[in-house]
C-alpha cells in the first residue's frame, strides 16, 4: 500500500491511543469505509502523518501520553492546521467542559467519552455500513518500539575506486533502513524526524550502529562507513566505549570503521569531544565529513577531526557536470580536501559522464546508483 494509492480519492483514517489494543478496537470499528486505516500511540507520529498524509479522520485521545497531560490536542491542532477539512473527534474518560471546549478550540468536531460503542464512534464520523474484517490495518510504530525491532536493519551501497575500471568496491555505506510494509516509516528521514522530536536521535543512531555492525560480518571486506549524528559523537568516552563494544562483540577490526558526522546540527569541539575523537583515532577508527558545502561550515571540523574523507552530497554530485556553478564548488571542496590530505567522496553518482567527471576534478571515489543501489550486506557479499 503505497502513498499515493491512500490518497488517490480514498478515506484515511488515522487512531491515535497510547493503549495499542484499544486503539486496534477502534481502529476495527473504522474499516469498511475507509481506504486505509492507521494507529498510532503517541502525538509525535500523529503530528507527523498529519504533515506526511492528507488525512481524512482523526480520532485522538486526549490523554495520549498519561493522565496529567493532554498531548493528544497538541496532535489535533497540528493535524487541524495541516488539513482543515479533516474530521477529528476527540476520545478520552470524564474529559472537563473547559478540556472539551480546548479540543474544539483546537479544531476537534466532536467528543467521546469512554465507554463509547463502534456504532457511536463511526456515526461520529459519518461512516455508514458494517466494518470490514478483511481489511488491512496499519499501525505505526512507537519509539520505544522501532528502536529494538528487527525491523530496522540497514542496506549497504558500495564506494568505489574512480580509478578502477572494474569498479571494485573499496568500501560500503550503511543506510538505516526499516523493514515493513509501512507508508510513514519507510523513509528514513522521516524516522529520524520522528526521534529528534522525541529527543531520541542519539538511542536511534545507536540502534543503527549496532544493527551495522551485525550485518556488517557478512560483507567481502573494506571500510564500513556508519551515519552519526554530531550529538551521539558530542556524548564523548560513553559512546567510544559502545562503538568499541559493538565492533568486537561482532569481529570487525576497528580500522574498517569511517564515522560520518552527518550535518543534522553541528558538531561542538568541546573538551569532551575532542578526547573522544582522539582515542577512537588511536585505535584506527577514521571520520568522514559528510554533505560537505550543504550547510554548516566544516572549517573549524577539518582542523579539529582531521577527517580522512570529505562526501560531496548527491544534492551537489548528481549531473554536476552539467552545470558551472557546482563543477566550481565541488573543485574548490577537492582542493580543500588535497591541501587537508584527505580523499573526497562524490555522492549521487547516476551516470558514466558523472563518474568520469568526478575522476577529471581529482576525486578518488564515487557512490551512487551507476555503480549500485542499496541492498543487504549478504547480496553485496554475494
Amino acid at each position: 500500500m503505497t502513498i499515493q494509492a491512500a490518497n488517490n480519492g480514498h478515506s484515511v483514517v488515522l487512531i491515535l491511543d497510547g493503549d495499542r489494543e484499544r486503539a486496534a478496537l477502534a481502529a476495527r470499528a473504522l474499516t469498511g469505509s475507509a481506504h486505509l486505516v492507521m494507529t498510532g500511540g503517541d502525538a509525535v507520529v500523529g503530528a507527523l502523518v498529519g504533515r506526511r498524509l492528507a488525512l481524512d479522520s482523526l480520532a485522538s485521545e486526549a490523554q495520549i501520553g498519561g493522565r496529567f497531560t493532554f498531548d493528544g490536542l497538541d496532535a489535533v491542532a497540528e493535524v487541524h492546521r495541516a488539513t482543515p477539512r479533516c474530521r477529528i473527534v476527540v476520545t478520552g474518560d470524564d474529559l472537563s467542559d473547559d478540556v472539551a471546549g480546548e479540543a474544539v478550540r483546537r479544531g476537534a468536531s466532536a467528543i467521546l467519552i469512554r465507554p463509547f460503542g463502534a456504532s457511536e464512534l463511526r456515526t461520529s464520523f459519518g461512516f455508514d455500513g458494517a466494518p470490514d474484517d478483511d481489511e488491512a490495518i496499519l499501525h505505526v510504530p512507537t519509539i520505544d518500539e522501532f528502536v529494538t525491532s528487527d525491523a530496522l536493519l540497514p542496506a549497504f551501497q558500495p564506494i568505489v575506486d574512480l580509478a578502477d575500471a572494474t569498479r571494485r568496491g573499496v568500501g560500503f555505506e550503511s543506510l538505516a533502513r526499516y523493514r515493513q510494509e509501512n507508508l510513514v516509516f519507510c523513509d528514513p528521514a522521516f524516522m529520524f524526524e520522528y526521534a529528534r522530536l522525541c529527543g531520541r536521535t542519539a538511542e536511534l543512531d545507536l540502534a543503527c550502529l549496532r544493527k551495522t555492525l551485525q550485518a556488517a560480518r557478512h560483507l567481502p571486506g573494506g571500510k564500513i562507513f556508519i551515519n552519526v549524528h554530531p550529538r551521539l559523537v558530542a556524548g564523548g568516552e560513553r559512546f567510544a566505549r559502545t562503538l568499541v563494544d559493538a565492533a568486537r562483540a561482532n569481529d570487525i577490526p576497528l580500522d574498517r570503521l569511517v564515522l560520518e558526522i552527518t550535518e543534522q546540527e553541528k558538531l561542538e569541539l568541546t573538551e569532551t569531544t575532542l578526547p573522544a575523537i582522539e582515542e577512537l583515532r588511536s585505535i584506527g577508527v577514521q571520520f568522514a565529513l559528510d554533505d560537505v558545502g550543504m550547510s554548516y561550515s566544516h572549517l573549524d571540523l577539518i582542523a579539529g577531526i582531521r577527517p580522512a574523507y570529505m562526501k560531496i552530497s548527491h544534492e551537489f554530485g548528481t549531473d554536476f557536470e552539467k552545470d558551472p556553478a557546482r563543477r566550481k564548488i565541488i573543485r574548490n571542496i577537492q582542493a580543500l580536501a588535497h591541501d587537508f590530505e584527505c580523499e573526497v567522496i562524490v555522492e549521487g553518482v547516476e551516470s558514466e559522464e558523472t563518474s568520469r567527471a568526478a575522476a577529471d576534478i581529482g576525486a578518488r571515489y564515487g557512490q551512487g546508483f551507476f555503480y549500485s543501489r542499496p541492498a543487504d550486506a549478504e547480496r553485496m557479499a554475494g
